[in-house]
């Protein structure tokens, strides 16, 4: 990645969140506070082992959905230990893992669940975007794919589908994923602005922010978005008048 998308890519990292964003799922809430987890030795001897971890994946869940991701990694970490074959504990697990930003520890997580749940589109469209963030075009798109093929109804597959076809210069099919995500045709262009900006397509990137402009003036991405770009080409432009080239490596790796 080249100095100048490198700049871009920081300056548009805090906007995407203004965006229809990628969705990986969270199940957050407004628990603000709840029991600790009771140890395994204090649940009723009645139940079944099978009883158990869905009790103890609740509560992980619940620290999940709180925020608490060191809690609910290890509390998941905790039922797996008790039922390595849980698929539910490894896919929350692996999601909690990215959020964290250990994508190399999440992988071996959603291959275990996939490997029990392998039609599970939640669980693919989840380990599609864990590889759409790390850049794994590839192996992303087969994965969301797989998700579509399961559920092509699914907001969440199709917004993923959408960004990851932005990011990787198909525009059209981006447009028509997030169409069937639903997303407003201002909240389209300005995904594909964003898209386009992060790597280092200014052009294109400037073009969509002014088209959603003419439609809405008062759009705070479409707005920030063109400052970025013009912030970035200013400091591209004194660099180089004091006689310093931008760095030419390949765009769009890390």
């Amino acid at each position: 990645m080249n100095k100048k998308s490198f700049q871009l890519g920081l300056c548009f990292s805090v906007m995407v969140a203004l965006t229809v964003p990628g969705c990986q799922s969270t199940g957050r809430s407004r628990v603000t506070a709840t029991a600790p987890e009771p140890a395994a030795d204090t649940l009723d001897e009645d139940l079944t082992a099978g009883q158990v971890a869905d009790i103890q994946t609740s509560l992980a869940r619940t620290m999940e959905q709180r925020g608490d991701l060191k809690a609910a990694r290890a509390a998941y970490g905790r039922v797996l230990e008790r039922d390595p074959a849980n698929a539910a504990a490894a896919w929350r697990m692996a999601v909690v893992t990215d959020r964290q930003g250990h994508f190399d520890k999440s992988e071996p997580l959603y291959q275990r669940a996939l490997k029990a749940e392998p039609k599970n589109a939640a669980v693919l469209c989840d380990y599609g975007y864990s590889l759409y963030l790390q850049r794994r075009w590839s192996e992303s798109e087969q994965a969301l794919k797989q998700a579509a093929e399961l559920a092509p109804d699914d907001a969440r597959i199709q917004n993923n589908l959408g960004l990851l076809y932005a990011n990787t210069e198909r525009s059209r099919e981006a447009v028509l994923a997030f169409q069937r995500a639903g997303c407003t045709p201002e909240q389209t262009r300005t995904n594909i602005a964003v898209a386009a900006a992060m790597n280092g397509r200014t052009q294109e990137a400037r073009w969509m922010f002014e088209r959603v402009l003419e439609d809405n003036p008062e759009s705070p991405t479409a707005n920030r978005g063109l400052q970025a770009l013009a912030a970035v080409t200013e400091t591209d432009a004194g660099v180089r008048q004091v006689g310093y080239e931008s760095e030419t490596s390949e765009s769009g790796r890390d």
